[in-house]
């Protein structure tokens, strides 16, 4: 056949468009003997996109078409079609989900339906707590079977968190059915990797099985002077007494060491505004060679999980989640070089022409432990009127603690960004990089984190008849501050109607709350602010399409988030800082998703996204210095969130020769967004298109991947920031076009 990536690109959208004159299946040809039938059944592995059932949304045994949510999966199988490294790489294909630039100390920044995550789960568990979020490391993606990503409020299950979604990452589980491969990857930029995993019953037997998955990486950047080395290993057990008593047991280990950059900066300043210009290059490192990149992450999770069916209608499980990180994170970045006009690149005609200062005041050492124990209650049974019950009983206890280390510096390093030219202490004399030395000393007593979060949840699913079933679901949360004795408690509820027309087809209604609690932060007067609120609504419709094998979803929905809280005083010492409530911020906007299986060969993944995101109550905080205040201004749109975005991922799979040939690629397209909630800087548009193509035979599969084919050149922003000053040192520029091959093999 000949099919190129134009015409798979340009096909799938007009599938996007009329999907009910989608392709039928494509026959197949029957095979000259019962033996070669049977080889090909054995050997050969379905590409599957399409996800029936996720267990993120709403914590039940119920198929996608079931679910009154708007929940989305990122299949193992795509994961591969990328060569998915980076988490994010996954991410863009999810309609709602917005990638931003990389966060403080690193950690991986996403918006979902405007507001930023509310919480990134492994298992279901915390990685850690939003508090202590500058611990996080890295995900590595070698070890993950899938990732889910629920959309909307998500306190019913999960407890405090932003109104958007949460996104849950489900690692690989021991198999009784004996695999392995290993995995070489060699790209862009000095990348090296290698994967492995390996799977079966430990000495044959049908009791006991294993699962050991590892990756180690090496690379660079097209940025200069960033790399990491980052290595993962993660082995499993898992125990099978009987079939209805079974216990899992995983450990997984991340051992990150990365340079630190928060991007890049804006040329001009506040009063003329601000703009990437002709002076900088998407290259270049806005930090301290030989000082950032002493940042290192180590992170170790423990996870049991028992399961055991009591009857018919009765199962139970206990998990246990523990987590330890430990970050030391070296943080030189930018600041302001011209007080006069608040600019960060200093102006021509300055003394400060073309010169941006550094320091390492925003470097930390810090530790996180996170644990969660929780118990989950199934049951199945009739009720009364001919309804079918399907039920969730739940008790979690999370307890979250984190203690961080500040460190500052007097020392001040400048950077010529046309010369290329470093300057310590003053702009006057070049020095060698290697020659820098920041020394730092701690910021006061350091910050430490003890809280406790308790939640009892009850969800029931009820069938009420062939065609109709609601779900009513709440949970009570309480939150206590260990440290002040401060203590919250929230009543969130859940509500949904599914209608299902069809077999194939199904719409519902949803109403969902959620909360974060202001987890003991004092006003000017040294009271407990306020708990930040949200509630959503939502309306959509499910229908499965071509046999079954493709999935279509359409979501309408409103967003509102009350009682945002923000410092008051940011220039305070760390002990004097004070808060406030102030404003609400509303998104409303549309969701349409398409994925699954255009024919035998043919697959798809593609979404678009209308986020129409608002300051419906404006504010403004105290003065921080100058002209610059936190400010929520009516009518404003949040940072970095664009009005429209489209993701599509296809790949067409043929025979040739001995083998399969896979030919596909992706394309990602976003419309303008602002840099600040101020709305005085846009970014532009964009569009990038990455390009495909796999032969997999026998037991060997050789891959090349190259992404952003066309160079395109378009900015990434920081989410959830309100002046454009701070805006302006939070830019991080896309890369250019990279490429990654690999080449592996099963056994």
């Amino acid at each position: 056949m000949n099919t190129n990536c134009r015409e798979i690109f340009a096909v799938t959208a007009l599938t996007l468009i009329g999907l009910g004159t989608a392709l039928p299946a494509v026959a197949q040809s029957p095979g000259e003997s019962t033996e070669e039938l049977e080889e090909i059944v054995v050997t050969a592995h379905k590409r599957e996109y399409l996800a029936t059932s996720a267990e993120t949304p709403l914590g039940l045994d119920l198929s996608i078409l079931e679910m009154p949510a708007a929940a989305s999966v990122i299949s193992q199988d795509l994961l591969k079609d990328l060569q998915v490294n980076n988490v994010d790489e996954a991410l863009r294909n999810v309609a709602g989900v917005t990638k931003l630039k990389l966060g403080n100390g690193g950690a991986e920044s996403f918006a979902i339906r405007g507001f930023g995550v509310g919480g990134l789960y492994k298992d279901g568990a915390p990685n850690n707590n939003s508090l202590n979020a500058v611990v996080i490391p890295s995900t590595e993606t070698a070890n993950l079977e899938r990732i889910e990503v629920l959309k909307g409020p998500s306190a019913l299950l999960y407890g405090a968190g932003e109104p958007g979604g949460i996104i849950n990452y489900i690692t690989k589980r021991p198999d009784f059915e004996r695999y392995g491969s290993v995995e070489v990857l060699a790209g862009s930029d000095a990348f090296y990797k290698v994967e492995f995993d390996a799977t079966g019953a430990v000495s044959g037997s049908d009791r006991v099985a294993y699962r050991v998955v590892g990756s180690y990486e090496d690379s660079e950047s097209f940025q200069d002077e960033l790399g990491r080395q980052r290595l993962m290993l993660n082995p499993s057990l898992l125990f099978s007494a009987s079939e209805d008593l079974q216990l899992l047991l995983s450990l997984e280990y991340t051992d990150d060491d990365f340079t630190q950059t928060r991007g890049q900066v804006l040329d001009g300043n506040l009063f003329t505004g601000f703009f990437y210009s002709d002076r900088q290059d998407p290259s270049q490192f806005y930090g301290v060679p030989g000082f950032n990149d002493q940042t290192e992450t180590t992170s170790v999770r423990a996870n049991l999980v028992l399961d055991y069916r009591v009857n018919d209608i009765w199962d139970t499980r206990l998990t246990y989640n523990h987590v330890e990180n430990d970050k030391q994170l070296f943080d030189s970045q930018p600041g302001i070089i011209d007080f006069s006009v608040f600019g960060i690149i200093g102006g021509e005609g300055t003394p400060f022409e073309n010169l941006i200062v550094m320091d390492g005041s925003n470097s930390s050492d810090s530790t996180g432990n996170a644990d969660q124990i929780t118990l989950q209650n199934f049951l199945e049974f009739d009720g009364p009127l001919s309804t079918r019950h399907r039920l969730l009983f739940s008790y979690t206890h999370e307890a979250f603690d984190a203690d961080s280390q500040g460190f500052s510096s007097s020392d001040l390093v400048f950077y010529n960004i046309v010369t290329d030219q470093y300057f310590f202490a003053t702009p006057t004399n070049p020095v060698n990089p290697g020659d820098i030395s920041i020394s730092l000393v701690p910021t006061g007593d350091g910050v430490i984190t003890d809280v406790e979060e308790t939640g009892i949840n009850l969800v029931d699913f009820i069938d009420l008849n062939d065609r109709f079933s609601v779900l009513i679901g709440a949970r009570y949360s309480d939150y206590e501050d260990k440290l002040s004795g401060f203590e919250d408690d929230d009543l969130s509820i859940r509500a949904g109607l599914v209608y299902k027309a069809r077999s194939d087809l199904s719409f519902y209604l949803s109403y969902a709350e959620g909360y974060n609690s202001s987890g003991g932060s004092l006003d000017i007067n040294d009271n407990p602010i306020e708990p930040e609120t949200s509630e959503s609504w939502e309306i959509g419709a499910k229908w499965e399409v071509v046999s079954g094998r493709l999935l279509v979803t359409g979501v309408l929905y409103d967003t509102a988030k009350q009682d945002i809280p923000f410092i008051v005083n940011p220039l305070a010492a760390p002990i004097d800082i004070r808060f406030g409530n102030i404003g609400e911020v509303e998104s409303q906007g549309v969701e349409l998703e398409v994925v699954g299986n255009i024919n035998e060969n043919w697959r798809i993944q593609a979404g678009y996204s209308y986020i129409d995101n608002e300051i419906t109550e404006g504010g403004t905080g105290m003065m921080s210095f100058g002209p610059i205040s936190f400010a929520l201004i009516e009518g404003n749109s949040l940072a970095g969130i664009a009005d429209h975005n489209f993701n599509l991922s296809s790949f067409y799979e043929l025979e040739l020769g001995a083998g399969r040939l896979g030919l596909g690629g992706s394309l990602y397209a976003q419309s303008d967004s602002f840099i600040s909630g101020e709305n005085n800087f846009e970014i532009d548009a964009w569009q990038q298109v990455d390009l495909a193509a796999y032969y997999k035979w026998d037991k060997w599969k050789a891959q090349l991947n190259v992404r952003n084919v066309f160079d395109e050149e378009y900015l990434l922003t920081q989410g959830q920031v309100t002046p454009d000053i701070f805006a302006a040192i939070r830019i991080a520029p896309a890369a250019p076009t990279t490429w990654v091959a690999s080449l592996s093999y099963e056994f």
